[in-house]
C-alpha cells in the first residue's frame, strides 16, 4: 500500500516537472534544427514551436509592403499580424530514415499568416536573403520574444503527450497544434521543443535541456541546396528550374548569414554555457534525433531507449 502511494506521488511529481520541461535547440543556418526539433517533439509527445517561421513571416510582410529591412514599420507589421503555426500529424516520413525502431516521423509545419498558408513562401530564396537583417532588429526581436514565450506557455498548458489513436489533434490557442498518434506505454506527457538561434541563451535561459546543433559549412550547404531544389520553381513555360545553380552559392549565403547572426547586437548566436554540443556532420538523422531524445529522457529520470542506434 505504501509502495503504491509512493509510486503515485512520484508519478504526479514527474508529470508536474515534465509540464515545465523545455528543450531549446540552437545552431547556425541549415544545421538541421527544425527537422530535428520536430522529430524530437514527435518522439516525446511534446509541443513544438517553429520560432524561425515568425521571423520569416516578418520578413515576408516587409517584402510585400516594400518596407526596408531596418524600418520600424516591420515590428508593427508582425505585431499586428495573426500567425498560426500548426503541426500536421504524421504527414510524411523522411526517405531512407529507417531503423530497427521503425520509420522516424518528421511532421510537417503549416504556417498561416492572416489566414493565408505561407509555409513555402517564407522559405523562398528572397526571404532567405533578407531574414538575417530583419532578425537583427532589436524591436523586431522584442516583439518576437513575447510571441515565442506566449506560444510556449500555451503549449505547456495544453500539451498532454501522445494522443490516443483516433483522437483529433489537440488544437492550442495562439497557433500550436499537437500531432495525434497512438499513445505509447511510456510516452512523456507535456513539455515543449523550440529551435532557433537564441532559444537557450535569451528566450529560455533556464531551459531544462539545451542543445547546440552544428555541422560543417559544406554539409550545411549541401543540405540547404537539396531542400531548396526539392521545391523546384515552375517557370512560365511550365519547365522546372533549380532554385540555385550551385552549392557554392548556398555556401556563400550561409557564411553571410552566420556572420550576421554571430555579430548582431541583439541576442547574437552563441553556445549556451550549459548546452550539449552535437556536431551532426557525420551523423545519421536518427542518431541526432535519438541522442537528444535520450538526453531528455535521462533528465526526466526515465530510462534511455536508443543507446544501440
Amino acid at each position: 500500500m505504501l509502495g503504491q502511494r509512493l509510486w503515485q506521488t512520484r508519478s504526479r511529481l514527474c508529470r508536474l516537472f515534465v509540464r515545465n520541461f523545455t528543450i531549446a535547440i540552437d545552431g547556425p543556418a541549415a544545421s538541421g534544427k527544425s527537422s530535428t526539433a520536430r522529430a524530437v517533439a514527435h518522439e516525446l509527445g511534446f509541443g513544438y514551436i517553429d520560432s524561425g517561421s515568425i521571423y520569416r513571416c516578418a520578413t515576408l510582410l516587409a517584402l510585400r509592403q516594400q518596407a526596408k529591412d531596418d524600418s520600424p514599420e516591420v515590428a508593427d507589421l508582425i505585431t499586428n499580424a495573426h500567425l498560426e503555426i500548426n503541426i500536421l500529424p504524421n504527414t510524411r516520413q523522411a526517405p531512407q530514415r529507417v531503423t530497427g525502431m521503425g520509420r522516424l516521423c518528421v511532421p510537417d509545419v503549416q504556417v498561416l499568416m492572416n489566414g493565408e498558408d505561407v509555409s513555402r513562401e517564407i522559405r523562398s530564396p528572397e526571404v532567405n536573403r533578407h531574414v538575417a537583417k530583419i532578425a537583427s532588429d532589436g524591436q523586431v526581436r522584442k516583439v518576437v520574444l513575447d510571441i515565442q514565450r506566449s506560444l510556449a506557455a500555451a503549449a505547456k498548458a495544453k500539451s498532454t503527450g501522445c494522443q490516443t489513436k483516433g483522437t483529433a489533434a489537440n488544437s492550442i490557442p495562439s497557433g500550436v497544434v499537437m500531432d495525434g498518434r497512438e499513445a505509447e506505454a511510456d510516452s512523456v506527457p507535456g513539455g515543449v521543443v523550440m529551435d532557433g538561434r537564441d532559444i537557450g541563451t535569451t528566450v529560455f535561459p533556464q531551459a531544462e535541456l539545451k542543445i547546440y546543433l552544428d555541422a560543417s559549412a559544406m554539409a550545411r550547404a549541401i543540405r540547404r541546396w537539396d531542400e531548396l531544389n526539392s521545391q523546384l520553381k515552375e517557370t512560365e513555360t511550365g519547365a522546372s528550374q533549380p532554385v540555385y545553380p550551385s552549392v557554392e552559392d548556398i555556401a556563400r549565403e550561409l557564411e553571410e548569414r552566420d556572420y550576421a547572426d554571430i555579430n548582431r547586437t541583439h541576442s547574437p548566436l552563441r553556445i549556451a554555457k550549459d548546452a550539449v554540443v552535437i556536431d551532426n556532420t557525420n551523423m545519421t538523422f536518427e542518431q541526432q534525433v535519438y541522442s537528444i531524445t535520450d538526453l531528455a529522457r535521462e533528465r526526466l529520470g526515465l530510462e534511455r531507449k536508443y543507446d544501440d542506434i
